[in-house]
């Protein structure tokens, strides 16, 4: 009989080759087996140095020079046949410089962001369909700091603390429900899909980071028992936002840290390797590129992102 061990993280089948769910597709349909448990780690890093409105790229009027890198530490269990749940630890980083009028403002935040919980149950189960189909639910705790200041700030805004995004978390609980969707076309080659909304209530300070819906659709071959390559479609709609009263009022009017809104999808190249022919450990990388967007207002937006994760099934 093929067991079938398949995580965000980690996918292990009886097969004579190892494929594995993509770096994004959050393991599609797949959930944990009951009594194991996965560690992983996904680091993503991007900049932001370029500006957006509706579907064109425009002036970077304020110079911004943003980077930032998000480095995740996901904990996964099995808690019964079917069901699995999982604890994700964001740790946040965040750099940027821009001008207000003739002045310099620097940011220079880190530290651990909110922390997502999450369970997931298998509706349709792959050995007796011949796909798999699984819901979740979860929520985010608002876990991390709100209260950083600026690393150079102009006098009339010393002491003031950072435009809401800017912040390591966002001071209100946050609620998801998703959909996966997982399928193997043959031993060395599968599907995953996965969407998920999640409701956001006003954050603090009245911040309103808008709601989201998420879709990652990707697909992966194994061309040996070592390597796996795959690619993903990534895409993101935010809900209109309101920056509230977050910061000085100046500031908040002028300097270009904001929310994500709108909608942007992105093609996520990858490879995959396991040292040991099986994914008990495995290494992966991504670049993610820019396809589309059309943003609901001035703002921000990566064009590339680059994804590393490593995952250990105990």
């Amino acid at each position: 009989m093929r067991k079938i061990f398949l995580t965000s993280f980690c996918c292990c089948m009886a097969m004579h080759a190892q494929v594995i769910p993509g770096i994004n597709s959050k393991a599609g349909a797949m959930v944990v087996p009951e009594g194991k448990v996965v560690i992983g780690l996904k680091r993503i890093y991007f900049k932001r140095e370029s500006m957006f409105d509706g579907t064109d790229e425009v002036t970077n009027r304020e110079n911004l020079d943003a980077k930032a890198s998000v480095t995740l530490l996901v904990l996964r269990y099995g808690v019964a046949k079917n069901t699995d749940i999982r604890v994700m630890i964001p740790y946040k980083q965040i750099e940027a410089t821009a001008k207000l009028g003739p002045n310099d403002v620097a940011i220079d935040n880190s530290g651990v962001g909110d922390i997502v919980v999450m369970g997931k149950y298998v509706l349709r189960d792959m050995a007796a369909y011949g796909y798999q189909v699984a819901v979740e639910a979860g929520v985010k705790l608002p876990t991390g700091s709100t209260d950083s200041d600026f690393k150079k700030a102009p006098s009339f805004a010393q002491g003031v603390h950072t435009p809401m995004p800017t912040q390591m978390g966002t001071g209100a609980a946050e609620y998801k429900a998703g959909i996966g969707y997982s399928q193997m076309i043959d031993s060395t080659w599968r599907v995953d899909a996965h969407t998920m909304y999640t409701y956001r209530p006003k954050a603090e300070h009245d911040y309103d980071f808008g709601d989201e819906w998420t879709v990652d659709l990707g697909t992966t071959k194994a061309l040996s028992d070592k390597f796996n390559i795959g690619i993903e479609y990534n895409f993101k709609y935010n809900s209109k936002t309101d920056m509230g009263n977050d910061t000085n009022p100046m500031l908040r009017s002028k300097l270009p840290f904001k929310a994500f809104s709108g909608n942007a999808g992105y093609i996520t190249p990858q490879i995959e390797y396991l040292p040991f022919g099986k994914p008990k450990i495995h290494v992966g990388v991504g670049v993610s590129f820019l396809a589309h967007y059309n943003l609901k207002e001035y703002q921000p937006l990566e064009k590339s992102r680059v994804v590393a994760r490593v995952g250990y099934l105990f």
